[in-house]
């Protein structure tokens, strides 16, 4: 066989990357999609005028892949730009400071290749609440605990510690955090055990924590506008749509499917915001709606994620086809708000037009 002389190579090898590209772009999608968000059935809000959201680049792949989503509740909307710059002013500005400490450079828990991100939430802490309904003055910490929620696991923790002699932010850390055995990346594999194990998740260490298992759809918005004016605009205005949505859809003819009840203040794992009760009116399905910190992205505003947890079913009844999965949109405006709750939370199909990436309970990047 001749050889190919080296412009030849080059054009054979540009060929083959495009060969390969078209065969990937032919294969069947993982999961249930639809080119386009539906039009809404209903009047809602519009966005600003002049907002620079950038409309032309591509969204699918544009999400950063990530091991675990650590989501601290603060009862909050907005943050300073670097979250650490609150670590002497709020009890989850600590808590967030110490664990991306462990985690980063030089921590003991520094791993390149497990990526945890780290995002702080409007749901409101339990102890303020517990505070008989007295939110304490900015710069005051109500307590020297937090409360968090970490998806995929789908795993609610309460009352978390941030007192070095309590050793509960490493527990956490290694019991929720770091990569289940056999999970390790590769590169590790010729290390020693003792090496191995320390970069290795210790489930054990869990049963001293006070965790639930989360039963409810959580949506997520960015509204963090000290990072970005775009977020900080359209992060407020979706959470008022999904919120509005979601609890006015019961009452239209036009939709089919469960009662639904948005839970906005303090995170609610259970499925049914009246599980005792056997009156259907009772048993609307709990949405937690909040909004949280940078996630990346902001020219891509409004952006969210919605975790679906792997207990929850599809209209209209069985499997659902994103359950355990994390789906993330970008360039969602209230316009979106109506599709995205019917066809993505409630029939699992994902909408190619705002998909930027996904998560599946197991940790697997989710692609178009």
């Amino acid at each position: 066989m001749p050889l190919l002389k080296p412009s030849h190579l080059r054009l054979a090898q540009i060929s083959s990357r495009r060969s390969a590209r078209a065969a990937l772009s032919t294969h069947a999608a993982p999961f249930p999609v639809i080119p386009t968000c539906p039009d809404p059935t209903c009047p809602c809000s519009s966005i600003p005028a002049g907002l620079d959201i950038d409309r032309k680049q591509q969204l699918s792949g544009s999400m950063s892949p990530y091991t675990q989503h650590l989501i601290v509740s603060t009862g909050r909307s907005d943050w300073t730009s670097r979250i650490e710059d609150e670590k002497d002013t709020a009890v989850w500005g600590r808590f967030t400071a110490d664990v991306k400490a462990s985690l980063g450079r030089g921590g003991e828990f520094h791993d390149p290749y497990n990526n945890v991100l780290v995002s702080m939430s409007s749901f409101t802490p339990l102890a303020d609440l517990q505070r008989n309904g007295e939110t304490p003055p900015a710069g005051v910490q109500a307590s020297k605990i937090v409360d968090a929620l970490v998806f995929p696991a789908f795993r609610h923790f309460k009352e978390l510690g941030i007192e070095p002699q309590s050793n509960t932010l490493r527990k956490f850390i290694k019991s929720s955090l770091l990569p289940e055995e056999g999970k390790i990346h590769p590169i590790y594999k010729d290390r020693s055990e003792s090496e191995r194990k320390a970069k290795t998740r210790d489930s054990s260490l869990a049963t001293s924590l006070d965790s639930s298992f989360i039963e409810t759809p959580t949506i997520l918005i960015c509204s963090h506008g000290q990072r970005d004016s775009r977020c900080g605009i359209l992060g407020p205005l979706l959470h008022a749509e999904f919120t509005r949505y979601i609890n006015h859809r019961k009452t239209s003819d036009r939709v089919s499917g469960p009662m639904l009840k948005a839970t906005a203040g303090a995170f609610d794992p259970r499925s049914s915001l009246s599980p005792d009760s056997t009156s259907s009116a009772d048993s609307s399905i709990n949405v937690n709606v909040g909004m949280i910190s940078h996630v990346g992205g902001h020219k891509w505003a409004g952006n969210v994620i919605i975790y679906i947890p792997p207990t929850f079913e599809c209209l209209p009844s069985g499997p659902h086809p994103l359950a355990g999965s994390g789906i993330w949109y970008g360039r969602v405006e209230p316009r979106h708000v109506e599709g995205i709750v019917e066809q993505t939370l409630l029939r699992g199909k994902v909408i190619q037009d705002h998909f930027r990436g996904g998560i599946t309970k197991g940790g697997d990047i989710l692609r178009l």
